[in-house]
């Protein structure tokens, strides 16, 4: 006797997507969506990478949920929506990385006033951190442009996700070219306000910056330039 197995199961997210008006937010109430994004299923990607449904993404993990939600679901789409950002797809990547628009959505979370809400500043800390490891020099070259970037992640210091974010440019910034010239950059604003020793979380800081640039230092000895971070803060 034969069995007869159906190889060709159709997951909910591709049913759901077959909808003319599917939205995001049914979308993104299926448990299995994450797993068919890494899954890179092309439909979905598809429909994540428009422009509306990126720019809503972002919104979602920028911006406070409304205070009368239920505080077990209130979180729920902007964690999801982070999970997504940073799925480590090349096609969401790509997006988000190469769309000025997009990127000013998510460095706009900086101009809030502090205290950040800490749960969205860790959103907020880990989709950067993905695009300067995956789209460095596209993020590093918007970043560039934004001459108050240090000083709003130094005004936001307090939240640990800010020195995370920190720590991230210092140590997984490349080539080293480019690494020695955010270092230069952020040793200037350092020398100018000070703000780490003014934060009540800034020893630890300091010493984990001490740290990462002094092992960067012994594995760039073919740059005859001395670490001007590490300089800036030893002296």
């Amino acid at each position: 006797m034969f069995w007869k197995f159906d190889l060709n199961t159709t997951s909910h997210v591709d049913k759901l997507l077959d909808k003319e008006d599917v939205t995001l937010h049914e979308l993104m109430d299926e448990d299995d969506i994450l797993q068919e994004c890494k899954a890179q299923n092309r439909k979905l990607l598809d429909f994540l990478c428009q422009q509306h449904c990126m720019e809503e993404l972002v919104n979602l993990i920028t911006h406070e949920p409304p205070v009368d939600m239920d505080e077990k679901v209130r979180f729920k789409y902007p964690n999801t929506a982070c999970e997504l950002l940073t799925s480590d797809v090349p096609q969401i990547n790509d997006k988000l990385g190469g769309d000025e628009t997009l990127l000013n959505i998510l460095y706009d979370f900086l101009d809030h006033e502090p205290p950040l809400n800490p749960l969205l500043a860790s959103f907020f800390s880990k989709t950067i951190g993905n695009l300067i490891a995956r789209k460095t020099e596209q993020v590093i070259a918007f970043l560039r442009k934004k001459d108050k970037f240090i000083s709003l992640v130094l005004k936001h210091i307090d939240t640990s996700a800010m020195m995370d974010l920190l720590l991230r440019l210092i140590s997984c910034v490349e080539p080293a070219t480019l690494r020695q010239e955010v270092l230069n950059t952020l040793a200037l604003k350092c020398a100018l306000c000070h703000c780490l020793q003014r934060q009540s979380n800034a020893s630890q800081t300091l010493c984990d910056i001490i740290r990462l640039s002094r092992d960067q230092s012994n594995q760039l000895q073919d740059i005859p330039e001395p670490d001007p971070l590490l300089t800036a803060l030893e002296s």
